[in-house]
C-alpha cells in the first residue's frame, strides 16, 4: 500500500511549479481506514472509526436538535450554509483546473462568444450548451480545436462565453482595436452569434487569472459545467514527495490556508519561477 505523502508538486511546461505542502501527510498514496497506534491519545486519529457509544451520542444530538428546531430554521440555515460550501469548493475545482490548463496548453487567441437571439433562445442553458458542444465536437473532429471556455451571464441574464482557443480556427480581422491597441479578430467559423479573438500577449499567467475570475463570479453552474474544455489538452506533471513543512513555511511567497474538509491540518501553496524548487530543496531523506 502506497502511504500518503505531505507535498504535492504540479509542473508546467514553462518550468514553473506549484507547490502545495501540509504539516501531516494528505495525498499521493492510500487512506489507511484500520485504527492508528498513538502514544497519546487515539481518539484524535480523524481516521479511526467511530465507536458505537460515538455514534449513539451523534444519534441523540440529532435528536435533541430536532426537537428544539421546532420550525426547522436552523435545519433550512444548515442546509443553506452546506450547499454554499459545497459551492465554493467545486469552484475552487474548477479554477484550478482551468487554471492548469490554461498554463499547460499554447493558446493563440483570448476569446469571447456571444449568442445572436435571433438564431437561439440564449437565455435557456439546455439549448446553448446543446448547440455549443455540438459546435466544439465539429471544430475539434476536423480542425483540431483546443479550447477551455467559462459561461456567463449578462446582466440582463442571456449566457455567453469567454477562453482561450488554440490557433486551428481561421480568423479575421475586424477592423478595430482594443483599448490597448491590439487587433481584434472575428471566428467566421462560429455561426450561432458573434465573435471576439485577440491574441494573446504580455504574461500567460495574468490572462489565465482573469478568465478564471469569471467562475468565482457565477453562483450556479451554466448548462451543468464551471467550464468547458476539449481538444488535445495537456496538463501539468504531478508528483509527491515528503518535506519538512516548516522549512518550507520560511521560503519568500508561502501563503499558508486551511481546508475546511481537513481542519486538523495545515496548508502553504507555493509558486515557483521555471528555475527554483524549493520542494526539491527541502525534501527528507
Amino acid at each position: 500500500m502506497e502511504p500518503l505523502h505531505n507535498c504535492r508538486v504540479k509542473r508546467y511546461p514553462d518550468g514553473s511549479a506549484e507547490i502545495v505542502a501540509a504539516a501531516g501527510p494528505f495525498g499521493g498514496g492510500e487512506v489507511r481506514r484500520e485504527p492508528r497506534r498513538y502514544d497519546g491519545d487515539a481518539s484524535s486519529d480523524p481516521f479511526r472509526p467511530k465507536t458505537a457509544a460515538e455514534r449513539e451520542a451523534d444519534y441523540e444530538l440529532l435528536e435533541r436538535e430536532a426537537i428544539q428546531d421546532e420550525d426547522g430554521s436552523e435545519a433550512r440555515a444548515r442546509a443553506e450554509r452546506t450547499a454554499r460550501a459545497s459551492r465554493e469548493r467545486a469552484q475552487r475545482r474548477a479554477r484550478v483546473a482551468v487554471r492548469d490548463l490554461g498554463l499547460c496548453n499554447d493558446w493563440e487567441y483570448f476569446v469571447t462568444l456571444t449568442l445572436d437571439p435571433a438564431r437561439i433562445n440564449r437565455y435557456d442553458p439546455a439549448e446553448v450548451v446543446r448547440h455549443l458542444n455540438h459546435w466544439l465536437d465539429n471544430r475539434v473532429r476536423r480542425d483540431g480545436l483546443c479550447y477551455v471556455l467559462v459561461p456567463e451571464h449578462h446582466k440582463d441574464g442571456a449566457i455567453h462565453f469567454h477562453g482561450f482557443f488554440n490557433g486551428a480556427l481561421a480568423a479575421v480581422d475586424s477592423g478595430h482595436r482594443d483599448k490597448r491597441g491590439h487587433t481584434v479578430f472575428n471566428l467566421p467559423a462560429w455561426g450561432w452569434g458573434f465573435s471576439t479573438a485577440i491574441r494573446l500577449y504580455g504574461e500567460r499567467a495574468a490572462a489565465v487569472g482573469y478568465c478564471c475570475k469569471y467562475i468565482a463570479k457565477q453562483q450556479e453552474k451554466i448548462g451543468g459545467r464551471w467550464y468547458y474544455s476539449g481538444g488535445a489538452l495537456r496538463r501539468p506533471e504531478v508528483s509527491w514527495s515528503d518535506v519538512d513543512f516548516e522549512a518550507l513555511l520560511q521560503e519568500e511567497g508561502a501563503e499558508p490556508f486551511q481546508i475546511e474538509a481537513l481542519p486538523w491540518n495545515q496548508f502553504l501553496r507555493l509558486r515557483t519561477s521555471p528555475l527554483q524548487d524549493s520542494c526539491e530543496g527541502t525534501r527528507e531523506g
